[in-house]
Formats: structure tokens, sequence, C-alpha cells
């Protein structure tokens, strides 16, 4: 199962669950409160029927001062336990008590606390079990368009990658009648079709290897050779060690790609990038527009203005991931972004 139908599962598991927990909860407390006042009663029925002959040992006796405050026919909780208070046949200003031992009282109380323990246990499971089934059947309708989707983009992908390839070839023949500059627009342009391609390739990579020998140095300036051609107004600075890394080379290609291509696309007009090493690390910064949600920025599809498709950094993050490329991302609106990428 993906992240996406992951998220969603869960989402709507807990907006079907989360309700019927509550309106079961309320039920029980309600229920409980009830059951109370039913034992409660019970006890006092039996103590009423203890006072025509004082049998057995469940209750106890004692006297006391009628003050008028006290009901008859009526449980009290007092220090005992549970009393009730009766009249005596005399004449006298007395009441008789009846007392339900506390320990006894406790002891069927939490008789009853377990019963309802036990309930609310059966009735948790089959509510989570219903919210369960009603999320996977409303899910069914978006699982089936999200497939036919992905089947969209297969062939889209196949047949993106057939015309690209194409006009390569034919620019590459034409530049052999002259050296146009058309003809470089057109090579550039069919490059970044490319790119878009390889894109779209990996929006679900599968586990890949990663035993290759990788230069970043060299992987840098073949990037900067080809922006600098799309993006004639951009300065590129370099600050950087000949680092090599042991990973895959297409996938750090397409990862560096996405960084550089983003770092000239959302950049100021004679903007600024700047390319550097420490160590194991890459740190790509620029002097751009900046990313007001970086949380988000990870999102399949999320974009903050009407360019793009939302995919790259999506695909940047997964291949960091199946990489073991530690990537964080920092930014300031109207200042820049700054991306390390960490290699280990």
């Amino acid at each position: 199962m993906k992240n996406y139908e992951k998220k969603s599962l869960f989402t709507t598991i807990s907006l079907f669950f989360i309700p019927l927990l509550i309106l079961a909860s309320v039920v029980l407390y309600m229920y409980h409160g009830d059951k109370v006042k039913d034992i409660e009663q019970n006890i006092l029925y039996q103590m009423k029927d203890y006072t025509f002959d004082f049998k057995g040992d469940t209750f106890t006796l004692d006297i006391v001062q009628d003050d008028k405050q006290k009901k008859l026919f009526k449980i009290y909780h007092c220090e005992e336990g549970l009393c009730a208070y009766f009249q005596i046949p005399t004449t006298g200003p007395y009441l008789l008590k009846v007392i339900y031992d506390k320990k006894n009282y406790e002891k069927v109380y939490h008789e009853f606390l377990y019963d309802i323990f036990k309930f609310s246990i059966v009735i948790f499971f089959f509510l989570l079990f219903i919210s369960v089934g009603f999320a996977i059947y409303s899910l069914r309708p978006m699982k089936e368009a999200l497939r036919l989707l992905e089947d969209f983009l297969k062939d889209l992908i196949h047949d993106l990658n057939t015309p690209a390839t194409s006009i390569l070839l034919n620019s590459k023949l034409l530049r052999r009648r002259g050296d146009f500059e058309e003809i470089e627009r057109i090579e550039l342009s069919a490059k970044a079709i490319s790119s878009l391609y390889k894109n779209l390739e990996l929006i679900t990579p599968n586990q890949i290897s990663k035993d290759e020998e990788i230069s970043l140095l060299e992987l840098i300036d073949g990037k900067i050779e080809l922006l600098q051609k799309l993006y004639p107004k951009i300065l590129f600075t370099k600050n950087m060690q000949d680092v090599t890394i042991k990973s895959n080379k297409n996938a750090v290609d397409r990862i560096i790609d996405n960084l550089l291509t983003n770092a000239c696309k959302y950049n100021k007009k004679n903007g600024q990038v700047i390319i550097s090493t420490n160590n194991k690390k890459l740190i790509i910064e620029d002097t751009g527009l900046g990313i007001k949600n970086v949380k988000k920025v990870f999102q399949r599809y999320y974009k903050e203005n009407d360019t793009g498709l939302g995919i790259g950094m999506s695909i940047v993050k997964q291949l960091c991931d199946i990489l073991d490329i530690n990537i964080s991302i920092s930014s300031i609106v109207d200042k820049g972004t700054k991306v390390e990428l960490t290699f280990n």
C-alpha cells in the first residue's frame, strides 16, 4: 500500500471511528449511571426486607437520633458504606440505621466495572472493525481512479520518450549542415523534455543499486553547462572539492538535476546559485523566491505557483530515502533557499 493510500485509509478510519467511539462512550457512561442506581436500589429493598426479621449478616444496625434531615427509605453514602434510615415502631425520636458494609459494596461495584470493561473492549473492536471495513470500501473508487491515472502516466511516459529522442537526433543531424542558434534552442528544449521524462519515469521508483562510483564535481559541471544555456542570466558559483560517493548514478543525477533546476527556475532576475561541498555534504543555495511552506515541499503535486507539475521534489525525497541520503531544506521568502544533501 502506497503512502497516500495509507494516509487516506487512516484518515477515513479516524473520521468514522472517533465519532462512533465518542457516541459509544456517552452511552456506556449513561448505562453506568443507571446501573449504579439499580444496584443501590436493589440494596435498599434488601435493607427494607432485613428490617422485618433481622436475619443474616449482610447488614449491620444502629440506632440514631432523628434530626428531621434524614429521609426515610433512601440510600446514603456514609463512612461505613451504604446506609438507609427506617422508622422505628416506637414513639421515641429515633431512627433505625441499616448499614451495608463498604467493602461489600466495593466488591459488587468492582465486579460491575469489570463486566462493563469487558463489554467496552468488545464494543471498541466491533466499532474498529466496522470503521476499517467502511474505510476500505469507501477508498475503492479512489484506488481505482489512481490506478487508471498511473496506467495513463505509464503510457504517457512511454510515448514521451520517442519524440524527445527523435528531436535530439534530428537536431544533431541539422548541426552538420550548419550551427544555428535555433538548433541549440531546439536541443535545449528537447533535453528539458527528456529531463521531464526521467522524472515521470521515477514517480514510483523501485529498489535500485547503490554500487556506482560518482564524482559530484563532474556531475555538477555537466548540469551547470546545460543550465547556463537555459538560464543565461543566472550566476553559478562553485566552491567544491572533487568528492566521490558510492551510489546510483542515474538516481543521484535526477536528485541534483531537480534541485539545480528549481534553484534556477524559481530564482530572481540576475540571481545566483551557490554550490559547495563539505566532506560528504553537498550544499545548493540560491537567491530566489524562497519556499512558503517547507514542510509540504516533498508532498506530491504540491506547488506554490502555477509553473511545474509538483512532482520533482517528491521524487527527490523518494530517491534520497532509497539511497540513504539525508536531505534538509531551509528557506526564507524573497531571500532564497538552502538545500543540504548528506551522503552516507
